[in-house]
């Protein structure tokens, strides 16, 4: 196995351990685990430059992911606190105030599915070789 292999799978090896710790993924990150330059990456292997740079996008994509599910819930916890609360008061209620806490949990709702829709696409972006 010459050096130009040797260093090849160790730049694999390393893409692989970030990818599998969570790390973040980045040329700079993957060189440094080798103890190459980043600019070996760019100049030599520039397939893995590509492969590094979608893994980083696609690691971006779900964080941006997890954000807004975590938003999603926020907003879906308070609503449920404010149901209770609407149920605890008097069942009395104006129309109108009704009809915009309904709309804001249509809202809610609809963030939700185009979240997971959103999620769904990605994952199989992820799991095309």
């Amino acid at each position: 196995m010459d050096e130009s292999s040797n260093t090849r799978n160790q730049l694999l090896q390393a893409i692989d351990q970030l990818v599998n710790s969570g790390g973040s993924i980045s040329i700079s990150a993957v060189a440094a685990i080798c103890g190459v330059s980043h600019s070996l990456v760019y100049n030599r292997y520039p397939d893995l430059k590509e492969r590094i740079k979608e893994l980083k996008r696609a690691q971006k994509d779900r964080q941006k992911t997890a954000t807004e599910q975590q938003l999603i819930d926020n907003l879906l916890a308070k609503n449920k606190v404010l149901l209770k609360k609407l149920e605890a008061q008097d069942t009395r209620h104006e129309d109108k105030e009704f009809s915009q806490l309904l709309a804001q949990l249509q809202q809610v709702y609809s963030m939700y599915d185009q979240l997971l829709e959103d999620r769904n696409r990605l994952v199989e972006r992820l799991s095309k070789p």
